[in-house]
């Protein structure tokens, strides 16, 4: 079964069952045939099954809800009218304001997005998931402090979710509170550590991660609506796991302590070999060890993985300043200053002082 099915059927039959309780029988009895379709893969029998139900029953919200959901990715435009259409007749519905929430988040209409999860929590759709998404928007309008608020409201409903711990430590790290964002790192690490498999599940969640990961806010969308919470030690989670290291190692290491942090950096990147971050930061602890071949390695790995990134170039071409290869070096900046000179000229003059404070560049 696929997982659009799984969010459907789990969405309007776990999330819809009270709405469902006061439908007449037949209704009910003509919702459960579409349902039966959808579990047995037969999608366009369900269709039509769907259609015929609003068609009789054509002030009956669920139906609109289902076939909203089946649509939100094949035909997003048909999907927002159901989900209007849902609001119309049951303005309390909180699952549909949850669902127009997500596709007003893939078209980018993020102040839609967050009026319409408003709209969700006041109606009682309260959910881990919900909330992080929120949290997750209005950190990136800056509002920090109403974010963290979500995120602890995410956890308090969802123990065992470890997306949770990770999202809030770099919310926590951004807003200063080092204490606690290590806590949150520390907690899920050695969760992972301990026991990356057995860890029992608190519930299971009633959304998809089907939605097209396109830009940045669809993606937090797909971070945020899950089938199942994941164990630490899951294939699925590999990403989280690995950027938690890497999160914890940037701490450390800005605490002085290059050891740990160094550890932090190779088990981030033994988890996962496409982490930038971590072959940068890593590169980073090389420079401060002396080791210089081994920070040209890394860094020329970054580059690999994030070609466009300027910021690492400019760590490439220190590397190799510090090496003595001031010709190789200056061919890297030379690609920067003809981009964009005052910027990268300010950005590489701050790097080599910096460098300079730790080993003399050649």
């Amino acid at each position: 079964m696929t997982t659009l099915i799984r969010l459907v059927i789990a969405l309007c039959v776990l999330l819809s069952a009270c709405a469902l309780a006061h439908a007449q029988k037949t209704d009910k009895k003509a919702f459960d045939r579409v349902i039966t379709e959808l579990e047995a893969g037969r999608t366009e029998k369900a269709f039509a099954a769907l259609d015929e139900l609003i068609k009789q029953y054509p002030n009956n919200p669920d139906g609109y809800l289902l076939r909203g959901s089946l649509k939100m990715e094949a035909d997003p435009a048909q999907a927002l009218r159901d989900f209007d259409k849902v609001i119309e007749l049951k303005p309390d519905s909180g699952p549909a304001y949850n669902q127009r929430a997500i596709l007003r988040l893939v078209k980018n209409d993020v102040v839609g997005a967050l009026k319409d999860l408003d709209a969700a929590i006041i109606h009682n759709f309260k959910d881990d998931s919900i909330y992080y998404l929120r949290g997750q928007l209005r950190r990136q309008m800056g509002e920090l402090t109403a974010a963290l608020s979500d995120f602890d409201e995410a956890i308090k409903l969802n123990p065992g979710n470890p997306r949770l711990y990770s999202g809030r430590s770099e919310l926590l790290f951004a807003l200063n509170e080092f204490d606690r964002g290590l806590a949150d790192l520390n907690y899920l690490l050695s969760w992972y550590e301990t026991d990356p498999s057995a860890r029992p599940l608190s519930k299971p969640q009633a959304h998809s991660d089907s939605v097209p990961r396109n830009d940045s806010n669809t993606f937090m969308v797909a971070i945020a609506q899950r089938t199942t919470n994941e164990a630490p030690g899951s294939k699925e989670m590999g990403p989280v796991i690995a950027n938690a290291y890497v999160n914890r190692g940037f701490y450390l290491s800005s605490r002085g302590n290059h050891v740990a942090a160094l550890s932090d950096f190779d088990k981030a990147i033994h988890i996962d070999p496409t982490n930038v971050w971590a072959f940068y930061d890593r590169a980073t602890e090389y420079e401060y060890k002396g080791d210089l071949p081994a920070a040209l390695a890394d860094i020329t790995k970054a580059i690999q993985l994030d070609p466009k990134n300027g910021n690492l170039m400019v760590d490439h071409g220190v590397i190799l300043l510090l090496m003595g290869k001031d010709k190789d070096a200056q061919a890297v900046f030379d690609v920067l200053l003809q981009s964009d000179r005052p910027l990268w000229q300010k950005r590489i003059d701050e790097r080599i002082a910096a460098m300079r404070k730790i080993l003399p560049v050649k």
